[in-house]
């Protein structure tokens, strides 16, 4: 089986996919990683030298290429079920989860953060809350495809243990 993480930036991929793939023995990749091991570069530098549609295509070849793997807990960025069809590729090949946080739940975690993201550099509190809301709005229409959606709040083990309960169901 291949699990698919889903959802907003901040909203805790990386860290719940990690959980769910040791809970299940599987491998854990991160997409953002995967890319930057591939090209050497920050996705940061990526999108500063290449621009975001190059990254775009990029996290299409990464789907592609990890489409040949099994057992595999997959975290994507923000992004990739948006473009390029990626959302109907990864109904296709695996389980998808949403990991759903409100516009402010996101803020609060993007300003803790340590890891600033491109897509909110140079931003101030204000601009970043509109950013947010207004691409959360665009890109829920994909995370909304998700096999199951769930709170990103603050998920315990047990939660991720029904999860995968409901992912074998379907």
């Amino acid at each position: 089986m291949r699990i698919f993480l889903i959802g907003f930036m901040y909203c805790g991929k990386t860290t719940i996919g990690k959980k769910l793939s040791k809970l299940l023995g599987y491998e854990f990749i991160d997409t953002d990683s995967y890319i930057e091991n591939k090209l050497n570069k920050s996705v940061t530098e990526i999108f500063a030298q290449e621009g975001e549609t190059f990254f775009r295509e990029q996290e299409s070849l990464c789907l592609q290429e990890l489409s040949q793997r099994e057992n595999v807990v997959i975290s994507t960025g923000g992004g990739l079920p948006c473009f390029n069809s990626n959302m109907d590729k990864i109904k296709e090949i695996g389980k998808s989860i949403y990991l759903k946080l409100t516009p402010t739940q996101i803020l609060s975690r993007a300003e803790k953060s340590k890891r600033p993201r491109p897509l909110l550099a140079n931003k101030n509190s204000e601009e970043k809350l509109q950013y947010i809301t207004s691409t959360l709005q665009e890109r829920e229409k994909f995370y909304l495809q998700a096999d199951v959606c769930i709170s990103a709040l603050s998920l315990t083990n047990f939660e991720l243990e029904m999860t995968i309960e409901e992912l074998k169901k379907e």
